[in-house]
């Protein structure tokens, strides 16, 4: 699982529509499905409810969101840390 995956995930739930997400993404739709696929592949379990579009999120897509906001904020700040260090040689 890697960060980028969560941020994909995120963005999707926000935009609730998969090529609007990969658009805010600036990915291709299907790099994003692929992305979204291989998080319910690592962690077993549906993510989103899938009909002719994007129907929501699963519950336990709603439990994910809520610890992949978390961990996307931390990771976007801990970027932000380094960088300022970085800066201050």
């Amino acid at each position: 699982m890697l960060v980028r995956h969560l941020s994909y995930f995120v963005a999707l739930a926000r935009e609730q529509h998969f090529a609007r997400a990969a658009d805010a993404c600036v990915i291709s739709q299907p790099t994003l499905s692929a992305a979204i696929a291989r998080l319910e592949s690592d962690l077993s379990a549906p993510l989103v409810r899938r009909g002719r579009r994007f129907e929501g999120l699963t519950p336990e897509g709603e439990r994910l969101l809520e610890w992949a906001r978390g961990v996307v904020a931390d990771y976007e700040r801990l970027c932000g840390d380094l960088a300022g260090m970085s800066g201050r040689a």
